[in-house]
């Protein structure tokens, strides 16, 4: 997405025009955002993926051990 291009300022110092909801520092490379806002929004995306990422390797792991792991061991 395209925005007006803004005057950007990264936590190392550097500062440079950006015109994207999220840009790259060529200095340290870290993430800046164009408003602050966006900071806690890609946080919080974040945070659903890995919980996601966990649930699904949870029903996994119950998968294995009550349809395989279970039938085996009791033989």
């Amino acid at each position: 997405m395209t925005l007006k291009p803004k005057q950007v300022t990264c936590q190392c110092g550097h500062t440079f025009t950006s015109s994207r909801d999220r840009s790259w520092c060529e200095r340290c490379a870290s993430a800046v955002y164009y408003r602050d806002k966006d900071k806690s929004k890609f946080k919080h995306y974040n945070m659903y993926v890995v919980g996601v990422f966990l649930a699904v390797i949870t029903f996994l792991t119950y998968v294995f051990l009550e349809l395989i792991a279970t039938p085996l061991l009791s033989i």
